[in-house]
């Protein structure tokens, strides 16, 4: 009897132990769980600022307010989510999930930062290309990191949830410790409904306060919670009744579908319009199907709105692809369209591409003035566009420049033919207020499979053909081999010159720049020479022409730019530094990585970038004026110095001028060269001078040969002098030695 009595006991005792380790595991995994709940709740609130990041990022990118406004309200912000990041630690994400999360969101911000002080200042450029290559980049990989690490607490969940059904089973088994099971749990969940309590109210401040529509569907897809934006936004903006109010009604009906399907999906993302008719907004979607936990128990959608951040992507997507002047398509639309034509073709008719240049357009800029130039530009686009089928694309390339692609043109014969339409609608007067003008245009005609089979082919081609109908007065001319300049011997040239390269052929010859008030040497013109074997010692006019209309310019323009700032070191070095100065193309200026490429050479010599003049002359800037515009503030931001060569002899408006980064006048050599004999040439010199002085210019005057011309220039106020009387362009070392006479005798 004793021994059964002692049995049962210990069998009651192992029961009780059983049931006590159950119910211990049990409320490990139950606790778990529910610590995994409580981190993603965390994380959905990190979420919610940086939402609320972003769009403090836009409106100050966007210039809706000033970049200071938003600062206060970010380091608030920041705040908040670093103490989110740290809570869901404490709740259940792993140290080394948090320090990845907590370092991505940290380096977003360092980014945002630096973007906002140089809003600041006004860079509004800098500021742009932080926010393309830095900004947005990381602020997706917060993101997409906030996604991954609530997707893992999501599964960390669902494993405590079925570790702690198996438990409980277990301890059911092993009743004996039922009891008290019970009670601890109960104690348990007392403590954690209070602890949701504190983040359910954190987290609805956050929803409250955020401009996101966030709102709680029921398996009808109708409205059981919305947040105040939502509230707002389906009752004053749809007149609709908020609570009840069904999705479908709120979203656009070509967008209802893609979004209906995603609603059972866990987490899913979708783009939708949702308003009503007439006033559609954009929002990006964020779904969580939360049905299965009992403190939401529906399905969660929160919508951003990115109405006006796509309307200024299509902005300034329009701006990059169009000509700012008409509107038409740019350079770089029509080079997409004419790759996409071709690639299109597969044996199917040919397509033709006419190149339009504006016959004496420069008499009416001269004569009228800018602003009538501009009215008549404006009215050519609708002209061509009004003569030619839809799929046809009108673009201007620059200055009076339009080109015409034509898809499926056919023949030859059948593009000729449109040309000769479309110069015969140019011919018919253009009226200008009160002013009626006479416009001719000289055509170039390029068609595929005939004249080329790639983009840079046909439009050097049509270029040729353009030239030469200008040059023959023929209207309308045909590429034809027989007149392009690539001749047998410009090919020859041309390898040459780029063995000339690989060998360091190219050498510089420096011509002094003085001070007309004290006579001191001031700066230099690094000119490039070409050292040729058998030919001897070439002049820029030999091999730059061809080089330019090929893909040697830019090889060269570096190169040039390598030895002249080898030299500009060479005199840091020796305690005697200079301004050095260098011409560009006008191929350089369509270059975008100009700058950059610029800005690395300087630092690998080791020259303050104010050293360094980088020379332009008023055609290249007209060859494409924005994009050239926005090069050259890209270049005198990082302090490089920029002079207009040959000022007077092109066609840079003031509008133009006022509008550009430049740092000196250089009034052309002709000009300078004519004073003595030319009242009319001392007039202009004499105006440039005071113009220049007038924006807060340098003025330098090119082509010094006489005394006499040096005093009358001392006389107009002109700053610096350049010319034979000064010195002719000679190589470096000589350069030096020549420096150490009087610049002026």
């Amino acid at each position: 009897m004793r021994r059964s009595r002692a049995g049962a006991l210990l069998s009651l005792l192992t029961l009780g132990a059983l049931a006590t380790v159950a119910a211990g595991l049990t409320l490990s995994f139950k606790h778990a769980g529910e610590r995994a709940i409580e981190g993603r709740l965390a994380l959905r609130g990190m979420v919610a600022e940086l939402r609320l990041q972003d769009g403090l990022e836009w409106r100050a990118i966007s210039g809706r307010v000033a970049a200071g406004t938003v600062a206060p309200e970010l380091l608030e912000s920041a705040g908040r989510a670093r103490a989110l990041g740290a809570d869901a630690v404490r709740y259940g994400l792993p140290a080394g999930r948090g320090v990845r999360l907590a370092s991505l969101h940290e380096a977003y911000l360092g980014a945002l930062t630096e973007e906002l002080a140089l809003l600041t200042a006004g860079d509004d450029a800098e500021a742009e290309e932080i926010d393309e290559t830095e900004v947005d980049p990381r602020f997706d990989a917060v993101i997409d990191e906030l996604d991954e690490q609530t997707q893992w607490l999501r599964r960390r969940a669902a494993e405590a949830q079925r570790a702690g059904d198996a438990g409980v089973l277990a301890t059911v088994i092993a009743s004996l410790g039922a009891a008290a099971l019970i009670q601890r749990r109960r104690v348990r969940a007392d403590i954690q409904r209070r602890e949701e309590q504190r983040l359910g109210a954190r987290y609805r401040a956050l929803v409250d306060r955020s401009a996101d529509l966030v709102m709680v569907l029921g398996a009808d897809r109708r409205m059981r919670y919305l947040s105040p934006a939502a509230e707002r936004f389906i009752r004053d903006d749809l007149a609709l009744d908020p609570l009840g109010a069904d999705l479908s009604d709120l979203v656009h009906p070509d967008d209802r579908d893609a979004v209906l399907a995603a609603l059972p999906q866990p987490d899913a993302t979708a783009p939708a319009r949702l308003g009503r008719e007439g006033r559609w907004r954009h929002f990006e979607l964020s779904i969580q199907d939360l049905t299965q936990e009992p403190s939401v128990g529906g399905t969660v959608l929160t919508a951003h709105d990115v109405t006006e951040r796509q309307a200024l992507q299509k902005e300034m997507l329009h701006q990059a692809t169009h000509d700012a002047l008409t509107g038409l398509p740019n350079r770089a639309l029509l080079g997409t369209r004419l790759d996409h034509c071709l690639r299109a073709e597969h044996g199917g008719p040919a397509t033709g591409l006419l190149l339009i240049d504006l016959d004496r357009f420069k008499e009416i800029n001269d004569t009228l003035g800018h602003h009538v130039g501009d009215e008549v530009l404006h009215q050519v686009g609708p002209r061509l566009t009004g003569a030619l089928r839809e799929t046809d694309t009108v673009a201007r390339l620059g200055g009076d420049e339009f080109a015409v692609l034509l898809p499926g043109a056919g023949t030859v014969r059948d593009a000729v033919a449109v040309a000769e339409s479309l110069r015969a609608t140019l011919k018919a007067p253009f009226q200008l207020d009160q002013l009626t003008l006479h416009v001719e245009a000289s055509v170039g005609v390029a068609v595929s499979g005939v004249h080329g089979r790639d983009t840079p082919t046909l439009f050097r081609r049509a270029d040729v053909a353009m030239y030469h109908a200008k040059q023959t007065g023929q209207g309308v001319s045909v590429y034809d081999p027989a007149v392009d300049g690539n001749s047998p011997q410009r090919l020859a040239l041309l390898a040459d010159l780029r063995r000339g390269l690989d060998d360091d052929e190219l050498v510089l010859h420096y011509q002094p720049q003085a001070a007309l008030a004290d006579g001191t040497i001031r700066g230099a013109e690094a000119l490039v020479r070409w050292q040729h074997p058998t030919r001897g010692l070439l002049a820029p006019d030999a091999f730059i022409p061809a080089a330019e209309h090929s893909g040697l310019i830019g090889p060269l323009t570096t190169r040039v730019l390598n030895l002249a700032l080898a030299r500009a070191r060479r005199w840091l070095t020796d305690g005697h530094p200079l301004q050095i100065s260098v011409n560009l193309s006008a191929r350089s200026l369509l270059d975008d990585n100009l700058d950059r490429e610029v800005a690395e050479l300087l630092d690998a010599h080791q020259v303050p970038a104010e050293l360094l003049t980088l020379e332009i002359t008023e055609s290249a800037v007209m060859v494409e004026p924005a994009f050239a515009a926005q090069i050259l503030h890209r270049l005198r931001g990082r302090g490089i110095q920029i002079s207009i060569d040959d000022f007077g002899a092109g066609y840079t408006s003031l509008a133009h001028l006022k509008d550009l980064p430049v740092d000196e006048l250089k009034i052309d050599r002709s000009f300078v060269m004519a004073m003595a004999d030319d009242r009319s040439s001392r007039l202009i010199v004499h105006s440039v001078v005071d113009l220049g002085h007038n924006l807060g210019l340098r003025t330098v005057a090119e082509g010094v040969e006489t005394a006499e011309a040096l005093s009358t220039l001392a006389g107009y106020g002109c700053d610096i002098a350049q010319g034979y009387h000064l010195s002719r362009p000679i190589p470096g070392d000589e350069f030096d030695r020549w420096r150490a006479t009087p610049a002026l005798r």
